[in-house]
């Protein structure tokens, strides 16, 4: 969310106004070329077997999957202190200024408690899904590609290198 070169290939997946099980779905075709899986090497180097550090992967896409509904309110406050649920996700997705960069936590939403992106969602502020500078296309080229095409023309704009980085 924070590093764009990632966030271009995670844009698509926010994109959706609205949040149910198809938006767990929308996955951008570049993610395989963006580099993100580099993030599981050290896992490999320091000896996990890759199998496994492949199906705690999928398992914890599963779980996500599940997250990303409406139709599910506040659980139990031990449950909803220790993992991501529905209610967290939800803020996750958020365009609300309130809301945006929180909530990270895939399985776990304890490490947002304890390095502060962790927002709970509030009734007296509804959540206001998609992201804060809509793409109206049903192309999926137009959809997995824009934020790639906006940060490659921001980079060509004047300025010095740090700037334009």
């Amino acid at each position: 969310h924070r590093v764009r070169w990632f966030w271009a290939a995670h844009v698509t997946h926010h994109s959706s106004e609205r949040m149910n099980f198809s938006t767990a779905m929308r996955q951008n075709a570049t993610n395989i070329f963006n580099g993100g899986w580099l993030f599981y090497l050290p896992l490999a180097w320091v000896g996990f077997n890759p199998v496994w550090i492949g199906i705690c992967y999928a398992l914890s896409l599963v779980y996500q999957f599940f997250i990303h509904t409406t139709l599910v309110g506040k659980l139990h406050p031990v449950i909803e202190f220790i993992f991501n649920t529905p209610s967290h996700h939800r803020v996750h997705h958020a365009r609300n200024p309130e809301y945006i960069d929180r909530n990270y936590g895939g399985v776990f939403i304890i490490y947002d408690r304890l390095f502060g992106t962790f927002v709970e969602e509030r009734e007296t502020l509804p959540v206001e899904y998609g992201i804060t500078r809509p793409v109206y296309s049903n192309n999926l080229i137009v959809n997995w590609c824009h934020e790639y095409r906006d940060m490659f023309r921001d980079m060509a704009r004047k300025g010095g290198l740090w700037k334009r980085l």
